[in-house]
């Protein structure tokens, strides 16, 4: 008789969802199927032995080698056939596999293939933007005509942009020509005083 060395061990991922966009198996119950010979039971027998560990019927059934990512390496589990290939890919690899249990009968080859098929006509875009960025020597592009900028002409006679531009210099003749507004004498009695507009 076999030791339970020699068995596969089976990891079971039930009472989640499969996710599409890079397939995942959300939130799932996980249990080990170990220290069965599964190479003597049928299709049939071993999805009872999964209905018992699970606690719940099992329909869609999928498997998948531990290091490969569902996306690529997901298989249906659905005949004598499969359960064959299965066994086969397990004893070949380690004597470990995953198996998932669908409650919720997901389209999960559909959504593989719309993945593939997003990911083959993004390539396809990126080509055409990356031939389109490059410009041809061949194409002629006009340009307005340089304008030289006098960079000595200043507005002087603006207060406000003096205070801003300290460095602009000023000129004196124009300083003088600017109006210029009665300041307050601090000395004058108060009831004296008359104010005189921009005091």
């Amino acid at each position: 008789m076999a030791s339970s060395d020699d068995h596969l061990k089976v990891d079971v991922y039930y009472n989640g969802a499969f996710v599409p966009n890079s397939l995942l198996y959300f939130d799932p119950d996980i249990t080990t199927i170990s220290g069965v010979d599964l190479r003597e039971l049928d299709f049939e027998a071993f999805i009872e032995l999964l209905s018992k560990v699970t606690r719940m019927s099992c329909v869609d059934v999928y498997f998948c080698l531990p290091y490969e990512s569902l996306g690529e390496g997901i298989h249906s589990l659905y005949n004598d056939g499969d359960y064959k290939e299965f066994l086969e890919m397990g004893y070949n690899n380690g004597k470990r596999m995953k198996v998932y249990v669908d409650q919720y009968n997901e389209p999960i080859f559909d959504w593989i293939e719309a993945d593939d098929g997003e990911e083959e006509g993004t390539e396809d875009l990126d080509c055409e933007e990356d031939e389109d960025s490059v410009f041809s020597d061949a194409e002629s592009v006009d340009h307005e005509e340089d304008v030289e900028l006098d960079a000595n002409n200043h507005t002087t006679t603006d207060q406000f942009l003096n205070i801003l531009c300290p460095s602009a210099p000023l000129n004196e003749d124009k300083h003088d020509d600017l109006p210029q507004d009665p300041i307050h004498n601090d000395k004058q009695a108060w009831d004296k005083m008359e104010p005189i507009l921009g005091m």
